[in-house]
């Protein structure tokens, strides 16, 4: 199924099956949601590299194949009718899911909040998701952070530590790149080349990524596998995510600049602070969804270990690791940021009121380390995040 390894250009994984209901002791105290936006068309930097390949020489590509909204500025960036479709689908699984508490939470409307960042594909997601949960417009509007304020949600542009350290991060990826390139790239030509009946020599592995980009928006915004997805089968399309993945574990991921570990301190500051808050006063807890970026959950991912909960992470993700140590890797940009991909954080307490969570990736229970169950302790997740929380960003960001 080549669906479940385009990275992040991958449609969001609805899940087949409702997770498992809370043990009867525990008591729904209060449920948060950090999601990144659907489905969106390319950006313009995507839309540069798109058109090169459209008119690349020798290639001569069926009817089809070339989508001129792919590459018309005006849709750069933009969330796509599948991007609201994805978060109206979120969303109503979670009024299913959650369906006597958020009744009752919009008896007191002022106990649901809706954020997003500055960027259009992410408000359009929040207003999309908003107009489910609450049809009868009962909550406040979506608050926007305006992106000069944001240190949550598109926090990497308020970050000067994380910008300078960003050059280097690339860097050292790019090198570990260079190696995949030359253990992989004649692979990877002669298969892309057979498929299109091309001299394989006219292709560049930087080439093959943007191919398999465009199968990734192809299945993404128009559901169809016909073309570009044509020229991949499971094991490229393996190869080029992990291709992928070497980039980002270093610029966003565990595998880069101690600064990654730090960049979502700020984020899980507020959620935890709403959580503390709602113990306190339950009647009163406020439950926030907030939307930002792949980035945003890759950071929260970051700094809450998931790699570690996810599969084997031990090893940074490098250029010549081995198929097998490739396959068990935590770090897969496919489960952890797809499009619309999202983390909640349930809040419980028991009948003593001691206070438990869940975390759910992509509406799937998730068990962190030192957990013994996916209803855990919420002190082994203040624990875990030790002064990530109440963390001083501007300090840690300052050059």
């Amino acid at each position: 199924m080549i669906h479940l390894s385009l990275s992040t250009k991958t449609p969001y994984p609805a899940p087949t099956a409702p997770v498992r209901q809370a043990p009867s002791h525990l008591e729904l105290v209060q449920v948060q949601l950090v999601s990144r936006h659907g489905t969106r068309y390319p950006t313009l930097g995507d839309m540069k590299h798109i058109k090169d390949i459209y008119e690349l020489s020798g290639l001569n590509l069926p009817h089809g194949w070339i989508k001129e909204e792919l590459v018309n500025p005006e849709n750069a960036g933009l969330l796509a009718q599948y991007g609201h479709s994805e978060m109206e689908g979120i969303a109503l699984r979670m009024m299913q899911r959650y369906s006597t508490f958020l009744t009752e939470r919009l008896l007191h409307p002022e106990t649901l909040r809706f954020v997003s960042s500055e960027f259009q594909r992410s408000y359009m997601s929040a207003r999309t998701f908003r107009d489910v949960v609450d049809p009868g417009n009962l909550t406040q509007p979506v608050t926007v952070v305006p992106l000069s304020d944001d240190v949550s949600l598109a926090m990497k542009f308020n970050c000067p530590l994380w910008l300078q350290d960003k050059p280097a991060a690339a860097h050292n990826s790019s090198l570990e790149v260079e190696v995949f390139d030359s253990i992989h790239g004649q692979r990877l030509r002669q298969s892309i080349g057979d498929r299109l009946d091309i001299d394989s020599s006219v292709l560049k592995v930087e080439g093959i990524a943007m191919l398999y980009s465009l199968c990734g928006y192809d299945l993404s915004l128009f559901a169809e596998t016909n073309s570009w997805c044509t020229l991949f089968d499971p094991d490229t399309a393996a190869l080029l995510e992990l291709r992928n993945d070497i980039k980002y574990s270093r610029i966003y991921g565990p595998y880069g600049a101690t600064t990654n570990k730090k960049m979502a301190c700020s984020l899980l500051t507020e959620v935890f602070a709403e959580m503390d808050q709602a113990l306190q006063n339950q009647s009163s807890a406020v439950s926030t969804f907030r939307f930002g970026h792949a980035e945003t959950i890759m950071f929260v991912s970051t700094l809450l270990g998931l790699e570690q909960a996810l599969g084997s992470y031990n090893s940074p993700i490098a250029g010549a690791m081995s198929p097998v140590v490739a396959l068990r890797r935590g770090f897969k940009t496919t489960a952890i940021a797809p499009f619309a991909s999202n983390l909640g954080i349930e809040l419980y307490k028991d009948q003593s009121a001691q206070p438990y969570f869940r975390l759910l990736l992509n509406e799937q229970a998730v068990r962190l380390p030192g957990c013994s169950d996916e209803f855990c302790s919420l002190n082994v997740l203040r624990t875990k995040l030790g002064d990530a929380i109440g963390c001083d960003f501007v300090g840690i960001c300052r050059v």
